[in-house]
């Protein structure tokens, strides 16, 4: 976690449990050790454990599209992407685009709580950026701080990944894997626990990991 942005380190620190902690270092460990043919099987079993839909649950294939419309499709693809950049492309270069496509789900997700406490306001919350929807969130009482505190640390990685580049001088590239792989898991778990809020149908029904193959 040297590499990590201060924003990442924080969702390591607050967001992950020791177990996933200890599961992250094993992951960074592989694919730090093995640059260009290492394992995803272990990012997916922790995918899998932290509940509801994951990346773990979709084809690493994006053309084949679990979900073409609708509610799951905002929410959940843009998991499967996310997925398809650290197994099918290299995460030491595709880093930026995980966290992006993490934050793109948190959005979708963090909308939807909106809708359904302030149903009233649905139209309102339907384009929020995640910053503003994370503002408008944290007025509810039902929301832990320790989640919208999390949300508003991803929220500056994500603007991140959108709109800067690297001017740091020591490091190689903005993002590190390390980066990633926190991202997409704090995503993951700050949307899992967020839909249960809501009894989301997605939270209820137990998903098996996809073994499926990418084929050029």
């Amino acid at each position: 976690m040297k590499t990590a942005l201060p924003e990442s380190k924080f969702l390591y620190q607050r967001i992950l449990s020791e177990r996933q902690k200890a599961f992250v270092e094993e992951i960074l460990y592989e694919i730090n050790t093995n640059t260009k043919t290492y394992s995803t099987n272990l990012i997916w079993e922790v995918d899998k454990e932290i509940g509801g839909i994951g990346g773990y649950s979709m084809p690493c294939d994006p053309k084949r599209n679990p979900f073409p419309g609708g509610e799951y499709r905002e929410l959940f693809r843009p998991l499967q992407y996310a997925r398809s950049e650290i197994e099918v492309s290299n995460v030491h270069m595709s880093s930026r685009y995980v966290v992006s496509y993490s934050g793109l789900h948190l959005e979708a997700v963090v909308r939807l709580v909106l809708a359904k406490y302030k149903f009233i306001g649905n139209l309102r919350y339907y384009n929020s950026t995640l910053g503003k929807a994370t503002n408008a969130l944290r007025n509810l009482d039902e929301i832990p701080v320790v989640l919208i505190e999390g949300l508003f640390s991803f929220v500056k990685i994500y603007n991140k990944s959108k709109h800067e580049v690297n001017h740091d001088e020591d490091r190689e590239r903005l993002f590190m894997p390390s980066d990633a792989i926190v991202g997409y898991l704090a995503a993951r778990i700050m949307g899992y626990k967020l839909l249960r809020t809501i009894g989301h149908d997605s939270t209820k029904l137990i998903y098996e990991l996809d073994n499926s193959e990418f084929y050029f």
